[in-house]
Protein backbone atom coordinates (compact mmCIF):
# COMPACT_ATOMS: atom_id res chain seq x y z
CA UNK A 1 0.00 0.00 0.00
CA UNK A 2 2.69 2.53 1.01
CA UNK A 3 3.94 2.69 -2.93
CA UNK A 4 0.49 3.66 -4.26
CA UNK A 5 0.21 6.41 -1.92
CA UNK A 6 3.74 7.60 -2.61
CA UNK A 7 2.40 7.54 -6.40
CA UNK A 8 -0.55 9.69 -5.50
CA UNK A 9 1.16 12.19 -3.43
CA UNK A 10 3.84 12.45 -6.46
CA UNK A 11 0.80 12.46 -9.16
CA UNK A 12 -1.16 15.27 -6.61
CA UNK A 13 2.66 17.40 -6.20
CA UNK A 14 2.58 17.31 -10.20
CA UNK A 15 -0.45 18.30 -10.82
CA UNK A 16 -0.11 21.45 -8.12
CA UNK A 17 3.56 22.16 -10.17
CA UNK A 18 0.93 21.99 -13.59
CA UNK A 19 -1.73 24.55 -11.92
CA UNK A 20 0.74 26.86 -10.91
CA UNK A 21 2.79 27.02 -14.28
CA UNK A 22 -1.19 27.75 -15.52
CA UNK A 23 -1.31 30.41 -12.96
CA UNK A 24 2.09 32.34 -13.69
CA UNK A 25 1.47 31.97 -17.79
CA UNK A 26 -2.32 33.76 -17.04
CA UNK A 27 -1.21 36.34 -15.25
CA UNK A 28 1.44 37.32 -17.40
CA UNK A 29 -0.39 37.42 -20.12
CA UNK A 30 -3.46 38.98 -18.09
CA UNK A 31 -0.59 42.03 -17.48
CA UNK A 32 0.54 41.64 -21.00
CA UNK A 33 -2.98 42.16 -22.92
CA UNK A 34 -5.95 41.99 -21.11
CA UNK A 35 -8.52 39.77 -19.31
CA UNK A 36 -10.08 39.15 -22.36
CA UNK A 37 -7.92 38.98 -25.08
CA UNK A 38 -6.58 36.09 -23.48
CA UNK A 39 -7.50 32.77 -24.53
CA UNK A 40 -7.15 29.41 -22.79
CA UNK A 41 -5.33 28.50 -25.87
CA UNK A 42 -2.50 31.15 -25.03
CA UNK A 43 -2.33 29.99 -21.35
CA UNK A 44 -1.70 26.68 -22.89
CA UNK A 45 1.03 27.91 -25.16
CA UNK A 46 2.85 30.07 -22.53
CA UNK A 47 1.80 27.14 -19.86
CA UNK A 48 3.57 24.05 -21.88
CA UNK A 49 0.84 22.61 -21.81
CA UNK A 50 -2.45 21.51 -23.18
CA UNK A 51 -5.51 23.31 -23.50
CA UNK A 52 -7.47 20.61 -22.38
CA UNK A 53 -5.39 20.23 -18.65
CA UNK A 54 -6.36 24.15 -19.05
CA UNK A 55 -9.88 23.79 -18.64
CA UNK A 56 -9.15 20.77 -16.34
CA UNK A 57 -7.86 23.12 -13.71
CA UNK A 58 -9.52 26.24 -14.48
CA UNK A 59 -12.58 25.49 -16.90
CA UNK A 60 -13.88 29.28 -16.84
CA UNK A 61 -12.65 32.91 -17.14
CA UNK A 62 -13.99 33.30 -13.83
CA UNK A 63 -12.22 30.48 -12.65
CA UNK A 64 -8.63 31.47 -14.09
CA UNK A 65 -9.67 35.24 -12.65
CA UNK A 66 -10.30 33.91 -9.01
CA UNK A 67 -7.19 32.10 -8.43
CA UNK A 68 -5.37 35.02 -10.10
CA UNK A 69 -7.01 37.23 -7.68
CA UNK A 70 -6.21 34.87 -4.67
CA UNK A 71 -2.20 35.14 -5.60
CA UNK A 72 -2.72 38.87 -5.93
CA UNK A 73 -4.36 39.13 -2.44
CA UNK A 74 -1.20 36.73 -1.08
CA UNK A 75 1.59 38.93 -3.01
CA UNK A 76 -0.49 42.50 -2.82
CA UNK A 77 -2.40 42.27 0.09
CA UNK A 78 -5.07 44.95 0.50
CA UNK A 79 -3.93 47.88 2.89
CA UNK A 80 -5.24 47.88 6.54
CA UNK A 81 -6.20 50.22 8.80
CA UNK A 82 -3.04 50.51 10.37
CA UNK A 83 -1.69 52.50 7.45
CA UNK A 84 -3.60 55.78 8.76
CA UNK A 85 -3.63 56.68 12.47
CA UNK A 86 -6.84 58.39 12.63
CA UNK A 87 -5.39 60.52 15.94
CA UNK A 88 -2.73 62.18 13.61
CA UNK A 89 -3.27 65.21 12.44
CA UNK A 90 -5.56 65.61 8.90
CA UNK A 91 -2.47 66.65 7.09
CA UNK A 92 -0.54 63.50 8.29
CA UNK A 93 -3.38 61.48 7.68
CA UNK A 94 -3.74 62.29 4.21
CA UNK A 95 -0.10 61.67 3.73
CA UNK A 96 0.01 58.50 4.72
CA UNK A 97 -3.05 57.45 2.77
CA UNK A 98 -1.12 58.90 -0.29
CA UNK A 99 2.10 57.02 0.35
CA UNK A 100 0.00 53.68 1.05
CA UNK A 101 -2.10 53.98 -2.34
CA UNK A 102 0.98 55.07 -4.44
CA UNK A 103 3.20 52.52 -3.14
CA UNK A 104 0.33 49.68 -3.74
CA UNK A 105 -0.46 51.23 -7.52
CA UNK A 106 3.09 51.32 -8.08
CA UNK A 107 2.79 47.37 -7.74
CA UNK A 108 0.40 47.21 -9.61
CA UNK A 109 0.70 48.99 -13.30
CA UNK A 110 -1.76 46.24 -14.65
CA UNK A 111 -4.35 47.63 -12.82
CA UNK A 112 -5.69 50.42 -14.56
CA UNK A 113 -5.91 47.70 -17.96
CA UNK A 114 -7.55 45.19 -15.78
CA UNK A 115 -9.93 47.79 -14.76
CA UNK A 116 -11.27 48.87 -18.31
CA UNK A 117 -12.68 44.93 -18.36
CA UNK A 118 -14.18 44.37 -15.46
CA UNK A 119 -17.86 44.62 -16.32
CA UNK A 120 -16.75 42.27 -19.12
CA UNK A 121 -15.53 39.40 -16.27
CA UNK A 122 -17.96 39.11 -12.77
CA UNK A 123 -14.84 37.64 -10.67
CA UNK A 124 -12.52 40.52 -12.16
CA UNK A 125 -15.36 43.16 -10.91
CA UNK A 126 -15.81 41.40 -7.36
CA UNK A 127 -12.04 41.82 -7.28
CA UNK A 128 -11.99 45.26 -8.32
CA UNK A 129 -14.61 46.25 -6.19
CA UNK A 130 -13.07 44.39 -2.61
CA UNK A 131 -9.98 46.86 -3.65
CA UNK A 132 -11.77 49.94 -4.24
CA UNK A 133 -13.55 49.51 -1.20
CA UNK A 134 -10.39 48.90 0.71
CA UNK A 135 -8.70 52.24 -0.44
CA UNK A 136 -12.02 54.17 0.07
CA UNK A 137 -12.29 52.67 3.78
CA UNK A 138 -8.91 54.40 4.38
CA UNK A 139 -9.69 57.41 2.50
CA UNK A 140 -12.55 57.25 5.12
CA UNK A 141 -10.24 57.15 7.53
CA UNK A 142 -7.65 59.92 6.53
CA UNK A 143 -10.63 62.25 6.19
CA UNK A 144 -12.02 61.88 9.47
CA UNK A 145 -15.58 62.05 10.84
CA UNK A 146 -17.82 60.76 8.45
CA UNK A 147 -16.94 62.28 5.42
CA UNK A 148 -19.67 62.69 2.09
CA UNK A 149 -19.56 60.33 -0.42
CA UNK A 150 -18.62 63.55 -2.58
CA UNK A 151 -15.88 63.75 -1.06
CA UNK A 152 -14.58 60.25 -0.67
CA UNK A 153 -14.94 60.13 -4.56
CA UNK A 154 -13.44 63.10 -5.03
CA UNK A 155 -10.01 62.11 -2.87
CA UNK A 156 -10.37 58.86 -4.88
CA UNK A 157 -9.92 60.17 -8.05
CA UNK A 158 -7.43 62.61 -7.33
CA UNK A 159 -5.46 59.20 -6.15
CA UNK A 160 -6.36 57.14 -8.86
CA UNK A 161 -4.48 54.49 -10.46
CA UNK A 162 -4.48 55.93 -13.84
CA UNK A 163 -3.42 59.39 -12.02
CA UNK A 164 -0.21 57.40 -10.46
CA UNK A 165 0.19 55.92 -13.03
CA UNK A 166 0.53 58.52 -15.35
CA UNK A 167 3.07 60.16 -12.91
CA UNK A 168 4.88 57.55 -12.31
CA UNK A 169 5.18 57.38 -16.34
CA UNK A 170 6.14 60.97 -16.50
CA UNK A 171 9.19 60.28 -14.38
CA UNK A 172 8.40 60.84 -10.58
CA UNK A 173 9.27 58.75 -7.96
CA UNK A 174 6.78 57.18 -5.93
CA UNK A 175 7.45 59.44 -3.27
CA UNK A 176 6.96 62.60 -5.01
CA UNK A 177 4.14 61.58 -6.34
CA UNK A 178 2.90 60.55 -3.17
CA UNK A 179 3.71 64.01 -1.81
CA UNK A 180 2.43 66.15 -4.78
CA UNK A 181 -0.75 64.13 -4.98
CA UNK A 182 -1.22 64.59 -0.73
CA UNK A 183 -0.47 68.07 -1.23
CA UNK A 184 -3.18 68.27 -3.61
CA UNK A 185 -5.77 66.77 -1.73
CA UNK A 186 -4.66 68.64 1.61
CA UNK A 187 -4.72 72.06 -0.57
CA UNK A 188 -8.65 71.06 -1.58
CA UNK A 189 -9.33 70.27 1.62
CA UNK A 190 -8.02 73.41 3.41
CA UNK A 191 -10.37 75.38 0.98
CA UNK A 192 -13.18 74.41 2.66
CA UNK A 193 -14.58 71.99 0.06
CA UNK A 194 -16.73 69.58 0.48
Amino acid sequence: MAPRLYRMERRAEGAEETRQRILQATMALHTEQGVLATSHKDIANRADVSVGTVYHHFPSVDSLVTACGVHVAEVLPLPGPEAVNPRGPRGRRIESLARTVVALYARMPWFEKLRTERHAVRALDMGISMREEAIRNLIRRALGRSPSAKKIRIVESILDTAVVNHLLEFGMDQREVATTLASIINAWLEGGRS
